[in-house]
């Protein structure tokens, strides 16, 4: 039997700091597959080694902490039948669940009825301020691109005002390599936490679809990676690589916050999407996803490549953070090599950020190879 019941919904720092706050260190608390383990035993005592009066008695303790992760350790009918597994062999005082599966709440809800408590992470929403500071922050870690600064809080700007409290989308496109996605990881630290950044580009069709609408409980989903997010801020890269098969997922989702698949519910009010692709133009755009899709994206922002000055800035800005990982012997190696004047020097050679930087990293430690290895 369990005493009481706490679902939580967020993120697994949420999650943790949590629990860290409610349980104290002296309270017998055990995992979910710690019970998971037991209720085994149970159900096969010759396969187990567990005599079977030993396992008769149910064992108190005074919580158990149930993880997002745990699900896909568990077969269908620990699932479906979740209330019972949990109270077979244990007397609960505290039950805490982050991140349930539709079944397992349905679970609960069918033995415990509405003495369930609810609470989750708490996600930082907009105000002046706060965008403020995000104005503030892009200025300091973007190089270039004022103009696309200012469209992204423009296009920010609604969900202060709006009322219906939807989601905002913003297409971030251009050439690789010049800040889409730096800009997004700024965005989310300003609003709370790490991106939840989703790739479509390594997927295949069958693969994206299961991601996306939702396969068998253990694997990994669209709608379990947005319950488990940090921030308000969701990056879809290279939105450009999405199926158009797909995009019936995204129309309720950008409109009304709500992302339903088999095996989870999402509420994404207020959130900020974030798409990215390597279009040349907002025709492009258009033309490529069609009326449908185009019209649910709040604005469309062009990069712009970067200009020399920009690069070396660059340039001189990483070099720096790389020197300041390196012991003393080995910076005075570097600064006495001409490395740093050939990237300012020929830094217009490179139109993509990510392989300047590269680049850099990689003469600086060939540098040091031959220097404290070689000879």
């Amino acid at each position: 039997m369990t005493d009481k019941i706490t679902i939580f919904i967020g993120s697994k720092r949420d999650f943790n700091n949590y629990i860290n706050n409610r349980i104290d260190p002296d309270e017998e608390t055990i995992s979910f597959m710690e019970l998971i383990q037991h209720y085994n035993a149970r159900i096969r005592p010759s396969d187990s080694g567990v005599r079977e009066r030993d396992l008769s008695n149910l064992i108190s303790v005074n919580n158990c902490v149930v993880r997002a992760d745990d699900y896909g350790s568990v077969l269908e009918h620990v699932i479906s039948n979740f209330a019972n597994v949990v109270a077979l062999n244990y007397d609960i005082g505290h039950l805490y669940i982050q991140n349930p599966p539709r079944k397992v709440l349905e679970s609960l809800k069918s033995f415990y009825g509405d003495d369930i408590e609810y609470t989750g992470s708490e996600y930082t929403k907009l105000d002046r301020t706060k965008l403020r500071e995000v104005y503030q922050n892009l200025c300091r870690d973007i190089l270039g691109q004022e103009k696309c600064k200012k469209q992204m809080i423009s296009g920010m700007y609604r969900l202060i005002s709006q009322n219906n409290q939807k989601p905002i989308v913003l297409m971030f496109y251009g050439p690789s390599g010049v800040g889409k996605t730096e800009s997004a990881k700024c965005i989310s630290r300003t609003m709370g936490g790490e991106l939840l950044r989703i790739q479509f580009s390594m997927m295949q069709s069958a693969e994206a679809f299961n991601y996306i609408f939702g396969a068998e409980h253990s694997k990994n989903s669209f709608a379990r990676d947005m319950l488990s997010r940090e921030s308000n801020v969701i990056l879809i890269d290279e939105f450009d690589k999405v199926h158009p098969s797909l995009y019936n997922a995204f129309y309720e989702l950008f409109d009304e916050g709500v992302y339903v698949d088999t095996n989870y519910n999402v509420d994404l009010n207020n959130s900020i999407f974030l798409l990215t692709g390597n279009y040349q133009s907002e025709e492009q755009i258009k033309k490529e996803l069609g009326p449908a899709m185009f019209s649910r994206i709040g604005a469309c922002i062009c990069f712009e490549g970067l200009t020399k000055e920009q690069k070396q800035a660059i340039v001189t800005n990483w070099y720096s953070i790389v020197l300041g990982q390196l012991q003393k012997d080995e910076q005075n190696v570097i600064k006495d090599a001409p490395i740093l004047e050939w990237f300012k020097e020929n830094a217009d050679r490179y139109d993509n950020i990510r392989i300047l930087k590269t680049k850099l990293e990689n003469a600086i430690f060939q540098k040091l190879t031959e220097e404290f290895i070689i000879k």
